[in-house]
């Protein structure tokens, strides 16, 4: 179909269930199977996190405290990263690794270049706004049309 601009719309018309390729009881039946097996999922991940994610955060909590504790008392935590850190557990095939990120103290020269990046971030932010407010507009006024940019499932629990 054209437009009267000869231009051919993008947007999907209603059509005749008879005429598709894909069948709506394929469709059911597929998602079905997928329903199944993400509830599946869900039920051992509810459990599998009870048992064994409750107690590893807890003690990986705990080991954080410590860690930040012990960095702020001056300790050198360089021992617990390389080749031979000390977080190395060879009988549980396990390598703890300790990121440490730093940020430098405050300083004029900073303050004014963060202040330019705050600035330039508004813009952009005011820049996506009105081009999504102008394709919006574009499209209601019929001179744009809109074509499936992505399609994504989410699963959740009915209650």
């Amino acid at each position: 179909m054209l437009d009267g601009r000869h231009r051919p719309l993008t947007r999907r018309a209603s059509l005749d269930p008879f005429q598709m390729k894909t069948k709506l009881s394929s469709l059911l039946s597929l998602a079905d199977v997928a329903a199944s097996a993400w509830s599946e999922c869900d039920v051992a991940l509810t459990e599998l996190n009870l048992a064994f994610g409750t107690p590893f955060e807890a003690a990986k909590d705990n080991l954080l405290t410590d860690i930040r504790t012990a960095e702020q008392e001056g300790f050198d935590l360089a021992i617990f990263s390389g080749a031979d850190s000390k977080f190395k557990f060879d009988q549980y095939k396990t390598n703890i690794i300790v990121r440490v990120s730093r940020k430098p103290t405050p300083h004029t020269k900073l303050e004014k270049l963060a202040a330019k990046v705050e600035d330039l971030e508004k813009e952009l932010k005011l820049a996506k706004l009105k081009l999504k407010q102008q394709a919006e507009l574009l499209v209601q006024s019929g001179d744009c049309d809109e074509v499936t940019d992505k399609i994504t499932l989410a699963f959740t629990r009915l209650k």
